[in-house]
């Protein structure tokens, strides 16, 4: 994932970049260590090429991580709603318990995975940098559409 965005600190090999958030990205955090949330995002990144404060930058992210985290926050919450109902439904012909046990545990199984989203979701967000700078951007450049 590409995106432009300037850069608002440099510290020490890293650097933080302000760049605007993609409407289909939401608030995953895939992409990098989201530090706001509104339409932009700041991203720490890693500073290979030296980039300065001001400096417009092009920032690299790899897809294989936006790729898990959407994974995790779409389809993940789905199998386990199917897991649920698929669950529900064995339960009740071997035990007859109640006529739509499917459907409750299939929406407690779905509601129950949103712990898990959250909490992966936080891991992805304290774990290392996933993102750095590959070039700086002219600034008379037109600003580009970000390849997502």
């Amino acid at each position: 994932m590409e995106q432009i965005g300037q850069v608002v600190k440099v510290n020490e090999g890293r650097a933080v970049v302000l760049v605007s958030r993609h409407q289909v990205c939401g608030k995953c955090g895939g992409c990098g260590v989201a530090i706001s949330g509104a339409g932009e995002n700041q991203l720490e990144v890693l500073n290979q090429v030296g980039a300065e404060v001001g400096d417009r930058v092009k920032v690299v992210s790899d897809s294989a991580h936006v790729l898990r985290a959407s994974f995790v926050a779409y389809i993940l919450p789905m199998l386990a709603l199917l897991a649920g109902v698929y669950a529900g439904q064995v339960l009740d012909q071997t035990y007859t318990i109640f006529a739509r046990l499917d459907i409750l545990l299939g929406i407690l199984f779905f509601f129950a995975s949103y712990f898990f989203v959250r909490a992966y979701d936080k891991k992805m967000a304290a774990g290392q940098i996933k993102a750095s700078i590959v070039a700086i951007v002219p600034p008379d450049e037109p600003p580009v559409d970000e390849k997502c």
